[in-house]
């Protein structure tokens, strides 16, 4: 049993050590922000799943951000709803959704949805600062490639490549 829940947390751990690159991680967080923020029954949601699993992206990272922002979403949906109440009732996007709704996969979306369309668009809208302000963040946290600055020559056994014990061994 206790075989299983060390599996568990070292599939669990698995996921924040790989893909550790800075923008990995950035693009991860993103998408997780967007995931979290649009909700989870309809085709958006199932497309940025898709992205987040199928980019090369930090797949932990990424699913706690997702996890973070859905609990903290409860709290604005009430804003974001009179955001896409006001998106909607713009004559050019209704225009544009009865054009769009004539495409059987766009009525899977729910764009239609005041809140879905709101949650969507702040999601858009939140994508290039979350991954730049990430981005920042690990750059300064990532440890740095340094290469030895140490010549061949400048070692003491460089030039002896024998080495001499004081008893003369």
């Amino acid at each position: 049993m206790l075989e299983l829940v060390w599996a568990g947390i070292g599939g669990i751990t698995g996921l924040f050590l790989k893909e550790t690159k800075p923008h990995q991680i950035a693009l991860a967080v993103a998408l997780g922000v967007m995931l979290g923020l649009v909700p989870k029954a309809n085709l958006l949601a199932l497309v940025l799943v898709m992205a987040l699993f199928l980019l090369r992206c930090n797949l932990g990272f990424g699913i706690l951000a997702a996890a973070l922002v859905s609990l903290a979403t409860i709290r604005l949906d009430a804003k974001i709803d009179l955001f896409g109440t006001k998106l909607l009732s713009n004559t050019s996007v209704i225009d544009l959704e009865a054009t769009l709704l004539q495409y059987p996969l766009f009525a899977w979306t729910a764009l239609n949805n005041t809140l879905v369309l709101g949650s969507f668009i702040a999601g858009v809208i939140a994508f290039l600062p979350v991954f730049l302000i990430t981005f920042s963040i690990c750059r300064i946290f990532s440890p740095r490639n340094e290469v030895a600055t140490e010549k061949p020559q400048d070692s003491p056994n460089s030039q002896n490549p024998k080495m001499t014990f004081p008893n003369g061994t």
